[in-house]
């Protein structure tokens, strides 16, 4: 067992800290924070959402350039939207809905869903974990230390989860030995990512359908992002355009110049509508996952008490994600 003292005491001390508020690390703080744990939540970006986070454009502008909705298939993510409807958080899109499924969006953008599942939760911003270490604390018993990017020690907690896509979750993971079968999952997942590029843009209002899906084009889906439920604008409508993940595989290192200007074109000539305005693309790297066939939809270590959850664990889609925390968190409160 690694042990270290190093900052130990100005380290804030938690029983639960998870790595990742997205979907699943989000989920997982409000389950976990409900059985009188103190929870911590640590992300790299400046916000909640991680792939389903919102973009600010200007003033309390913005749109959806990661996951545009959220279609939910199983009972119990059906049921929690629901609740999250009546209290505002989200609205169903039942233009999207099909016989087995309903779809949802967050009000007034997805990022509301994360900011509404952290609620109080202790969250630290713009912070990479990448280190952890074994260290003695309260009465001899032992417990994580979360160090940075620059081996600052961030956090002490008694449990870890961590909810990063599989790639990210590895590095962590791999700086300790004792967690080899957790990284080995994280590992076997790591090559099956898509990628995607994702831009915003604006026209005038016109009378397209709000959700188009091309065929034999770069982009793979376009979304009114303005004429999802309760964001509608008679202004211009504003559109997330993603791209098709084989045309993004063989362009995923392409200049964004390029990528800007053959997407326009592309847009163009699918809807014959001008482009009054339009954004810098972005690039998604991990934009979804393959379907895991596992046993079970989370990973446990209960002699480490490290965690894994996140939707490449699952279906690898965003309700994968919710469906990876909900069992996740239920089985670290059977283990209590």
């Amino acid at each position: 067992m690694n042990t270290s003292s190093t900052g130990q005491a100005h380290t804030p001390t938690f029983d639960i800290a998870i790595i990742g508020a997205g979907l699943a690390g989000s989920l997982c703080a409000h389950l976990l924070s409900q059985s009188n744990q103190t929870v911590c939540v640590i992300d790299k970006s400046r916000g909640s959402g991680g792939r389903a986070s919102s973009k600010r454009l200007e003033g309390d502008v913005s749109c959806d350039l990661g996951t545009p909705y959220i279609i939910a298939k199983h009972p119990e993510i059906i049921s929690l939207f629901k609740q999250l409807a009546k209290e505002h958080i989200v609205a169903p899109w039942k233009q999207l809905n099909k016989a087995d499924t309903q779809a949802f969006v967050g009000v007034p953008k997805m990022s509301a869903v994360t900011r509404h599942l952290l609620g109080d939760t202790h969250f630290i911003t713009n912070t990479r974990i990448q280190h952890l270490e074994k260290v003695t604390h309260q009465n001899q018993q032992p417990y994580w230390q979360l160090r940075d990017d620059k081996y600052q020690p961030i956090v002490i907690a008694k449990t870890i989860i961590i909810t990063a896509p599989a790639p990210q979750a590895a590095s962590i993971l791999a700086t300790h030995s004792e967690l080899a079968v957790l990284l080995l999952r994280a590992n076997q997942a790591s090559s099956a990512y898509q990628s995607q590029w994702a831009m915003w843009l604006e026209t005038e209002t016109c009378d397209l359908s709000a959700l188009i899906e091309p065929k034999n084009s770069p982009i793979k889906r376009m979304i009114k992002d303005n004429y999802k439920p309760l964001r509608h604008s008679e202004k211009m409508d504003r559109w997330v355009i993603q791209t098709n993940p084989d045309w993004t595989k063989q362009h995923i290192d392409s200049d964004k110049e390029w990528i800007t200007q053959t997407l326009l074109q592309a847009f163009a000539d699918i809807t014959e509508h001008r482009v009054l305005k339009h954004g810098e693309p972005h690039r998604w790297f991990f934009s979804r996952f393959k379907e895991n066939k596992g046993n079970h939809n989370f990973a446990w270590s209960a002699e480490n008490n490290v965690g894994l959850a996140g939707d490449w664990l699952c279906q690898g889609d965003a309700e994968g994600a919710l469906l990876s925390a909900l069992s996740l968190a239920q089985c670290i409160k059977d283990s209590k």
